[in-house]
């Protein structure tokens, strides 16, 4: 039979785990606010980092020594991020910094790129579409199947949803003569049919080899990149770029960024010139035109930005942003030296996470285990309830004056 001390414990531990999440939830969704950072682009003709504010229509642009600049001069200023502006006022230049410029070329060399660690930490699904890489007409077609890839790879009619056994067949010699080893460990591509062009699919393989996987003609192409000899490989986000320089980006173990190039049917990791990134925390924002690339890389500590040569992918400059605290960093810091969580910005799933805050926060839990020993003075529970709160703080002490005075 089980006792009534256990009983009680066990409901107090219950409900403290609980206001330990709840408690701090409601006082984050009353005191956090985003980060306010500024739009920042390195600019071609400054030579230097442009800070742009959207909400201040008559001086929207100011440079890092301090000077403001009107719409009109700020357009003419960061050419490459307002061309379409500059074109529908007729003051497009024929060249930029030495370099001729048109349209078309503009929007070629144009790159915006997101990742967030929330992309890793995603459920796979499982099913994948696959498009006709060289399709008869112009643009993608959904197919009638889709497949999958774990252990071996299906495709699936998903009318009558039935294994293709001559298609699954056909694509797994394909797999097996290149060398691909299974389980495979991820699949990257991009489902989107109003692409412009297809890449298929960057697969994983057991053995940390990257493999290239698409369908031309309704053949199968399969070909290891052999980029793990040079890259230890985490993981790839696919952009199949408008100028088809190359497929997507790469992370690799140490933090490194990687474009993974296209030369003359090889596969080149060419480096980009940024500090290291913990790729399960920080979010990384590409900008890139004919002439640079701004990179903003988007930590808990602030933004670092990185202006880079886009035919080199070399560093030019640098600036950094470090972030103030909001309320809520301020408010948690007092009132919970830790807390739990279930769900996280950087992750789709849900999964128990202890926060911890500042050691301040452990003087408040003092003050009120000192409250809970005057309030407890004649109770014989009263240096187990101080203790207890001493250690689990406002969460502890709800939970204890919940429940009943007799166990």
């Amino acid at each position: 039979m089980i006792r009534k001390p256990y009983i009680y414990y066990t409901i107090l531990l219950f409900v403290t785990f609980t206001g330990m999440w709840v408690i701090p939830s409601f006082v984050k969704m009353a005191t956090d606010s985003p980060d306010g950072y500024p739009f920042v682009y390195y600019s071609a003709v400054m030579k230097d980092w442009g800070i742009i504010d959207y909400r201040n229509k008559e001086m929207p642009l100011r440079d890092l020594r301090g000077n403001t600049y009107t719409m009109a001069q700020s357009d003419s200023l960061l050419p490459l991020l307002n061309y379409r502006q500059l074109m529908a006022d007729g003051r497009l230049p024929d060249s930029i910094c030495g370099t001729a410029i048109s349209p078309p070329l503009l929007r070629a060399a144009t790159v915006v790129f997101r990742y967030a660690p929330r992309e890793r930490k995603s459920p796979d699904k499982g099913l994948y579409i696959l498009f006709e890489s060289m399709p008869k007409r112009v643009g993608l077609e959904m197919p009638d199947d889709v497949f999958r890839l774990k252990d071996r790879i299906e495709f699936i009619d998903v009318q009558t949803n039935t294994v293709n056994r001559e298609k699954s067949d056909l694509f797994a010699r394909a797999l097996e003569k290149a060398g691909y080893a299974f389980p495979m460990r991820w699949a990257i591509g991009n489902p989107n049919p109003r692409k412009p062009y297809d890449e298929g699919y960057f697969t994983l393989d057991a053995q940390g080899r990257l493999y290239h996987l698409k369908m031309v003609n309704n053949r199968p192409f399969v070909k290891d990149t052999r980029v793990d000899k040079d890259v230890d490989i985490a993981w790839f986000s696919m952009y199949e770029a408008s100028n088809k320089r190359f497929y997507g980006f790469l992370f690799d173990r140490q933090g490194c960024l990687y474009i993974l190039e296209s030369r003359e049917g090889q596969y080149v990791p060419v480096k980009l010139d940024i500090d290291p990134i913990d790729i399960d925390r920080d979010e990384v924002t590409v900008m890139g035109n004919l002439l640079y690339w701004t990179v903003i890389i988007n930590t808990p500590q602030g933004r670092r930005y990185y202006g880079l040569e886009t035919g080199t992918l070399k560093r030019v400059s640098e600036h950094a942003i470090a972030r103030e605290p909001n309320r809520w960093d301020k408010v948690s810091g007092w009132l919970f030296p830790f807390y739990i969580t279930f769900q996280e910005s950087d992750s789709h799933f849900l999964y128990l996470r202890l926060h911890g805050t500042e050691y301040r926060a452990w003087a408040i839990n003092l003050l009120l285990a000192l409250l809970v020993a005057i309030i407890a003075a004649r109770r014989n529970d009263k240096l187990f309830a101080a203790l207890f709160v001493a250690l689990t703080g406002i969460a502890g002490m709800v939970g204890w004056l919940l429940m009943p005075k007799k166990r």
